[in-house]
């Protein structure tokens, strides 16, 4: 009886584990991993950086959006709260879980995890346009406004967007915060922060501190061009990247001098009198 209880104690508890391991491989990183960071955190580093003008962004960033969980972060904000998205893949909501947690974002290319996610909350693991409501009106539920951005991580945007990304910065309210993101919240929302970094703080605030204070508080080292393992960035898109940083900085530096304001006719004047490469 003793042996077949202890048997049968064992089979219960790995069965239990089994579960519990089943639900938080499935589920965990739906609660966890949102890679939240506002400028107004602090900085743990041994390293010396410069942070003036850092405590006075107000902004965020992060994976796509939890909107209650950022509501909750953001309660002490009472000036407008803006969404600025990232996104260029199709993505939106169903029944208020970001459509990333499903992987649609990933078209044709969804994890196992995605699928199980899918079949168990849609009943289906095909993409389902039909269930998905759009981000613009999901943060609308929740009190916050709404801004798309075309942006890109892995290449070089239009000078078009880049100009309309530095409209939108010039036009916001003093009291407003902005929360960036993308699926990650990684490269994308790292060079939008760091662009808006660059338009408050340049030249104040060296390039080299301004990445590296992003960095350590969670967005990506934008000058650093070493290829991670099994990384999806190749040594060309992480120079090029660099290039732009470097570029947008020294465009914010003669703009506030009094020089040329849009990003595209600087740009474009570099390029024509052989300053961009």
């Amino acid at each position: 009886m003793k042996k077949f209880f202890t048997k049968k104690v064992f089979f219960i508890g790995g069965s239990l584990c089994c579960v519990i391991g089943f639900l938080l491989f499935i589920f965990l990183d739906a609660f966890y991993g949102s890679n939240f960071r506002s400028m107004q955190d602090p900085i743990f580093s041994t390293q010396s950086v410069d942070v003036r003008g850092l405590r006075e962004l107000q902004a965020s960033g992060g994976t796509s959006v939890r909107f209650i969980d950022l509501q909750s972060r953001l309660r002490h904000i009472t000036g407008p709260k803006i969404i600025v998205d990232g996104m260029a893949e199709f993505h939106g909501y169903i029944n208020g879980i970001p459509s990333t947690f499903f992987g649609y974002q990933r078209g044709r290319a969804p994890s196992f995890k995605h699928l199980i996610r899918r079949w168990i909350f849609t009943g289906t693991t095909e993409i389902c346009p039909e269930l998905v409501t759009p981000e613009a009106l999901e943060a609308q539920k929740y009190g916050f406004e709404y801004k798309k951005v075309n942006i890109g991580s892995k290449f070089i945007e239009t000078d078009q967007n880049i100009d309309e990304i530095v409209a939108f910065y010039d036009s916001i309210p003093k009291d407003a915060w902005l929360h960036f993101h993308c699926a990650h919240g990684k490269g994308r929302t790292s060079i939008l922060l760091v662009m808006l970094d660059t338009l408050r703080n340049a030249p104040q605030v060296s390039l080299e501190d301004i990445v590296t204070r992003q960095y350590l508080l969670g967005s990506e080292d934008l000058l650093n061009t070493e290829v991670w393992k099994n990384g999806t960035y190749n040594k060309r898109k992480l120079e090029a990247r660099k290039k732009f940083v470097e570029e947008f900085y020294l465009f914010a530096v003669q703009r506030k001098a009094g020089g040329i304001q849009k990003w595209s006719d600087w740009h474009s004047l570099q390029a024509q009198s052989g300053g961009i490469s």
